[in-house]
């Protein structure tokens, strides 16, 4: 049903857009070069003047009401979209939330478990640590040298 009206819009547009280029102006320009001075003789001496304000004043309602339903239209869908996603986000900041919780309790669980302790001579156990050797200093590793 949009595409259908959606195309009615466009037509009415084109078609809107032909009916004013025929009207003739002070100096006919654009009507009489596609045939409107014929138009003119065929209705009268103003018949064609009314007759073409009238083709166009109703367009122009038409064009108008097919805007404003489109648009209430794309109001309403973009109103409905946009409650869904402000809803999917809720929903999403709610499941993270719940992970959050469920992470922390999970390390409390861990602070609060006992720890084991390493006795001697356990295989599992890791190897000390040893403090590494300290670096040698850049001063140490070139010789110096005089200067002349």
């Amino acid at each position: 049903m949009l595409a259908f009206f959606t195309t009615i819009h466009v037509l009415l547009c084109v078609f809107m857009i032909f009916v004013i280029l025929l009207q003739p102006g002070k100096d006919a320009g654009m009507g009489a070069a596609l045939g409107g001075g014929a138009a003119t003789s065929a209705f009268g001496g103003r018949g064609a003047v009314t007759f073409l304000g009238k083709v166009t004043a109703a367009c122009a309602v038409a064009f108008f009401v097919t805007s404003l339903g489109l648009s209430l239209v794309g109001l309403r869908t973009s109103a409905v979209s946009k409650s869904s996603l402000v809803a999917k986000q809720h929903e999403d900041a709610e499941k993270k939330k719940a992970a959050d919780d469920a992470k922390a309790k999970e390390e409390a669980a861990k602070k609060d478990a006992p720890v084991p302790t390493l006795q001697q001579g356990d295989p599992t156990a890791p190897p000390p640590t040893t403090p590494a050797p300290d670096a040698p200093k850049a001063i140490d590793a070139v010789p110096s040298q005089k200067v002349p």
